[in-house]
């Protein structure tokens, strides 16, 4: 083998693309232990150099500042490899869709895409009238895997309303349900999204003296609220016992405030109630004294603060700006029970701002005490 050959083979091997010159020589003494002592190296090394670039195996440097002229004749300091050449693109062959996927027939669309709607064509061809099931036995049936579409809602060929879970998947989504008890017959729900306050209205709501007055009690968070909320219709529906007013508590943060806006949004396209904010729970925590936490940007918490009534939204977003939130833990049991009194009816006292609040609001700014409400007319 040549010098070259041994730089070209020690080239190949290197994972940069810019290789230092010295490097390559060392290959090739390594190959040649006669090379070292030659008075011929640096002659040998500049053949080897130019041979490597005109075998297109590397491109040595254009400016003077890339040569070493201490001796003659010159030598590179380094070389470049060139870059790899691109595979060339995968055609992929022709498919028969059935006429329900016909769009796959005039779309660029990626292996991915054909592997996700071959097993889909091959259903719709042979089953067209299929039983609509839960998705993920649909994926195993499919796919050999119950997880394999267990995103699909997200998938850009759906959210593109080109694939459709009903209609070409013969499948319906299948979350898990809401956490729900029915503590009375009023046609109300109230969803909490914090363990600690769903236990404590649990206890309070679950010893009211007028049972009539009492609804259901939920409990949901994140993620899992937003994708559990159609499955409260089942309980009512189950149970005899709908409700015209639908009511969410979460924490006055960014997350549980944007939650609360997907969670409305969810609602309204299953069919259910407005999804309200509990006022009168937020206007309590508002009188708490509120954690540190990064601040939000301005036009961020002013858009996640819009689900609330304006008189609540104003301070909530000056409250995240400032790196402050309100977590239902600063409304502990004893203020809740305070809070909501027998002596008034149940409903208001959740949904509506009420006129005065008890806990002294002394520890807080100003800007975050509850605005008082007039006098009704």
């Amino acid at each position: 083998m040549t010098a070259a050959d041994h730089m070209a083979a020690f080239l190949a091997r290197q994972p940069r693309q810019r290789v230092a010159f010295d490097a390559l020589a060392g290959a090739a003494d390594a190959g040649d232990s006669s090379l070292p002592a030659s008075p011929r190296r640096r002659r040998i090394l500049a053949d080897a150099a130019r041979t490597l670039a005109h075998r297109g195996l590397a491109t040595l440097p254009k400016g003077s500042d890339g040569w070493d002229y201490s001796a003659d004749p010159p030598l590179p300091r380094w070389v470049k490899r060139p870059p790899a050449a691109r595979p060339p693109r995968r055609q992929h062959a022709p498919h028969a869709y059935v006429e329900q996927l016909r769009f796959a027939t005039t779309l660029r669309l990626t292996a991915g895409d054909h592997a996700l709607l071959g097993p889909i064509n091959a259903l719709l061809r042979d089953q067209p009238e299929a039983e609509i099931v839960p998705v993920a036995d649909r994926s195993y049936e499919l796919y050999g895997d119950e997880k394999r579409l267990k995103n699909i809602e997200r998938h850009h060929l759906v959210t593109k309303g080109l694939l459709d879970l009903t209609e070409h998947l013969r499948a319906r989504p299948t979350p898990a349900p809401l956490a729900m008890y029915e503590l009375g017959p009023a046609p109300w729900l109230l969803i909490v999204e914090n363990t600690a306050a769903f236990t404590s209205l649990r206890d309070i709501l679950g010893t009211w003296p007028d049972r009539s007055q009492v609804g259901w009690l939920g409990f949901g968070q994140g993620d899992h609220l937003i994708a559990s909320l159609p499955t409260a219709q089942s309980s009512f529906i189950e149970r005899d016992h709908p409700v015209d007013t639908l009511l969410l508590y979460a924490d006055l943060d960014l997350e549980g405030l944007c939650c609360a806006q997907k969670a409305s949004e969810r609602a309204h396209a299953v069919g259910l109630p407005p999804l309200q904010p509990a006022a009168g729970l937020y206007q309590a925590l508002l009188t708490r004294p509120p954690r540190t936490h990064p601040p939000v940007a301005t036009d961020d918490a002013h858009a996640a603060a819009t689900w609330l009534p304006p008189r609540l939204a104003t301070p909530v977003a000056q409250l995240l700006t400032d790196g402050l939130v309100l977590r239902h833990e600063a409304l502990p049991l004893p203020q809740l029970r305070t809070l909501l009194t027998p002596n008034a009816p149940l409903l208001p006292q959740i949904r509506d701002m009420a006129p005065s609040i008890t806990p002294a609001t002394a520890q807080l700014p100003s800007r975050y005490a509850p605005v008082p409400r007039g006098p009704s007319t």
